[in-house]
């Protein structure tokens, strides 16, 4: 065997081992891409590129590994987090070795025989979180461009109205549209409109006024605030009461920072009458009703509350001058709605429309 083909088969060899399967830990720096010629008496022949090799270095984590880190926050523990995902313990395990090897830095500490998310872990949780909400709202956008009688529907809507005016609505849609699930978040309305603006729901409903670049506003009622009293009150036999008034009451509403106790205290400042002084902070209408009926005190609410059960024994009375609410449908701005969306908003009409005639 002459010299020269001895050189060639030994740099066809080595040429091999480094295309060949690598088994060893990638170094941390990645080099950049070289030419190995292969030697061939064709010049039509190119040289080989030789594939990066995998790095832990890299700032990115790649969607499996947020998965896996998202599903051990979600549900505490890497048993869950498998059973979560429908896959191995230690597979979930592994996942979590090579991401913290890639961050260099512990996502968990077990203490006790439990995990412990260190505070590393802690301050990724909201960025994750939003992730997947991003990714839950992309895999429900292409349910329905698929079919749009089918799918899911997630609606988000504040404390008082989720028992007002939904119920019904819904029950009205299911019957009509058997195959779609839905998902109703009771949320106050700036969190409401801000999940409708990054469109990790498919519409809100909301008081008003909305003024946000990422939504679109649609009105759907003009309800009113009502003082609502026991039957044997002083205040029920009157047709209307003022907010002069509510001096001296124990009155029970909605916080001054909600939609609701601006709409009161703007009203009141614009009469020239003091705001009245809540006694009880409640989180909705319809909870400060239930601790009327109970002799806690009287109520500023709005009165579509008195559409989520029959209160026999309250009267809702009209505030002079009348206080008046929006409630509005809101939409993620430039998005196509689904028909299954729309079926729904037209059935909120139709409630409306049946209790206004």
């Amino acid at each position: 065997m002459t010299f020269s083909k001895h050189q060639t088969l030994l740099e066809q060899g080595r040429v091999a081992q480094l295309a060949g399967p690598q088994t060893t830990v990638a170094p941390l720096l990645r080099p950049a891409p070289r030419a190995v010629p292969r030697p061939s008496v064709s010049a039509s022949r190119r040289p080989v590129l030789l594939p990066p090799p995998a790095s832990l270095a890299g700032p990115a984590l790649n969607l499996r590994q947020l998965e896996v880190f998202h599903a051990i926050m979600r549900t505490g523990s890497v048993t869950a987090a498998a059973a979560d995902l429908n896959v191995s313990q230690p597979a979930i395990s592994a996942v979590l070795k090579h991401t913290e090897q890639r961050l260099r830095f512990k996502l968990f500490e077990r203490l006790s025989g439990r995990l412990h998310p260190t505070p590393e872990a802690t301050a990724l949780l909201p960025d994750v979180n939003e992730i997947f909400g991003r990714v839950d709202t992309l895999g429900r956008l292409v349910q329905h461009m698929r079919d749009g009688h089918a799918g899911r529907l997630v609606v988000a809507t504040s404390p008082t109205l989720v028992n007002a005016l939904l119920p019904r609505a819904v029950a009205q849609f299911r019957a009509r549209r058997p195959a779609v699930t839905l998902a109703i978040r009771s949320l106050p309305t700036p969190q409401v409109v801000e999940q409708v603006a990054r469109r990790e729901v498919d519409f809100g409903l909301v008081y008003g006024p909305v003024d946000d670049a990422g939504v679109e506003v649609h009105p759907l009622v003009i309800s009113e605030i009502a003082c609502v009293v026991p039957r044997g009150h002083v205040l029920a036999l009157r047709h209307h009461v003022s907010a002069q008034d509510l001096a001296g009451e124990s009155v029970i509403s909605l916080g001054a920072a909600t939609r609701l106790g601006q709409a009161i205290d703007a009203h009141c400042h614009h009469n020239g009458a003091p705001p009245p002084v809540i006694a009880i902070e409640a989180s909705s209408s319809l909870t400060a009703c239930l601790m009327v009926s109970e002799g806690a005190g009287i109520g500023l609410v709005d009165r579509s509350c008195a559409l989520a059960r029959r209160f026999d024994d309250l009267v809702f009375l009209s505030m002079e001058p009348r206080i008046a609410v929006r409630i509005e449908l809101i939409y993620p701005r430039q998005r196509p709605r689904s028909a299954a969306c729309n079926q729904l908003a037209e059935e909120l009409r139709r409630v409306v429309e049946a209790l206004q005639s």
